[in-house]
């Protein structure tokens, strides 16, 4: 009875393992399968919630870079006097510098726009004094940002 006592007291401070029970082997091929499912179902759940939130950074970022490409247009406009500027619903793809409008980059993206004058059936928004401007800011062909304000010259 003692050597039996002493082979598995041996055996134990060597590191030799007794084998397991049956209940102690592992995971069955259902229970693998069950646990991989549940994890695609979990996956399934997080990735649009991410893809939404990559698209609305795309877009957040690109309307931040129109904002600051019509930003800049305006400041530009300001500097010019508001009677020299085109009346009559023209629309230009220049600055009144002769500066081009057309694939402008900023921000590491393209952005294209155009300056619509006197667009308003208001005549009292386009006169001798005063010009009401709207610049539109595109990307890829599509409208991104829109702004209107009118200039006039203070006396």
């Amino acid at each position: 009875m003692s050597t039996r006592a002493n082979s598995k007291i041996y055996n134990h401070l060597l590191g030799r393992v007794q084998p397991k029970k049956k209940s102690e082997q592992g995971l069955t091929l259902v229970e693998a399968v069950v646990s991989i499912l549940i994890f695609f179902i979990a996956l399934a759940g997080i990735v649009p919630i991410s893809l939404n939130y990559s698209l609305a950074a795309i877009r957040n970022e690109q309307r931040t870079g129109a904002i600051a490409m019509s930003q800049q247009i305006l400041d530009e406009l300001r500097q010019v006097d508001a009677s020299t500027l085109p009346d009559g619903n023209t629309t230009l793809t220049t600055l009144p510098s002769g500066e081009s409008l057309t694939d402008v980059p900023l921000m590491g993206k393209e952005y294209s726009s155009q300056i619509t004058y006197c667009q308003t059936s208001s005549a009292s928004y386009c006169d001798a004094n005063s010009r009401h401007i709207k610049i539109e800011v595109l990307r890829d062909g599509q409208s991104i940002y829109e702004v209107e304000t009118v200039y006039t010259k203070f006396e």
